[in-house]
């Protein structure tokens, strides 16, 4: 009886731990406020095919496209860098971390939006107003920049066709 009942304890802990690893393996995603400074370094550090790609989680050809990003990733071996014009510090970085856990996106950078606009402003063009920081054309979500393994921009375009023709 008591060998049973012993059994039964350690049967139970055994389900307990192997529920709580599982948990721990289900993280959130991790995402980075990034400033315009902080961009130009990460960029001028590539040294490795890479995809930066810029987009927004209420975007919906962003959201359609994300999948065959990620195969071409995949693919190619591209490294990705994803960043996000959702408002940082609000209901919209939540809807960020939620479509990011649907797409099963690990990693992205948030334009920090309170160094972006230091006094705040009621008027935001979060897109246009990076852009001019890091020295980019003024672009609509989505948007993906092609970066060969020099740091050399091979394409930058708002079609995910195009940038498919590039890379093959």
């Amino acid at each position: 009886m008591k060998k049973r009942i012993l059994l039964t304890g350690i049967n139970i802990l055994c389900v307990i731990t192997l529920f709580t690893n599982c948990k721990n393996d289900i993280s959130k995603p991790n995402i980075v406020k990034i400033t315009p400074e902080k961009y130009l370094n990460i960029k001028n550090k590539i040294n490795k095919k890479t995809i930066i790609h810029f987009w927004f989680s209420y975007c919906s050809p962003c959201i359609k496209d994300f999948p065959e990003l990620l195969k071409i990733s995949k693919e190619n071996n591209i490294d990705i860098i994803n960043i996000s014009s959702d408002k940082s510090d609000s209901k919209m970085q939540d809807n960020l971390e939620k479509v990011m856990s649907k797409l099963n996106v690990k990693d992205c950078y948030i334009i920090d939006y309170d160094n972006l606009y230091p006094n705040g402003t009621k008027y935001m063009d979060i897109l246009g107003d990076f852009a001019k920081k890091i020295k980019l054309k003024e672009y609509t979500n989505p948007y993906y920049i092609l970066i060969d393994e020099s740091g050399k921009t091979i394409i930058a375009t708002e079609e995910i066709e195009k940038l498919k023709k590039e890379i093959k």
